[in-house]
């Protein structure tokens, strides 16, 4: 999470949260869901890595685009494009 300024939290569910962050690199704003998956038992852990690997086939222009993801202290980060309003 290095790469990001945190902007603030915009949104929580049960297994994590939602965070508006900018670029360090290009200063665009991007919208990083974070997961807590080292309190997950293995089936968990699993479902949310098929969840990284839908999101990143889907193309639509009326979907969130899926930029990147990675895991770094306990965490799954999935990196998406920021939609104003």
């Amino acid at each position: 999470m290095d790469q990001f300024e945190k902007i603030k939290k915009i949104g929580e569910g049960s297994f994590g949260k939602a965070l508006l962050v900018k670029s360090k690199a290009t200063g665009e704003y991007r919208v990083v869901k974070e997961i807590g998956i080292s309190k997950m038992n293995r089936k968990e852990r699993e479902e949310s890595k098929k969840e990284v690997k839908v999101l990143a086939r889907m193309r639509h222009p009326n979907i969130v685009s899926y930029l990147e993801s990675f895991e770094d202290h306990g965490n799954l980060y999935i990196v998406m494009e920021f939609c104003d309003g």
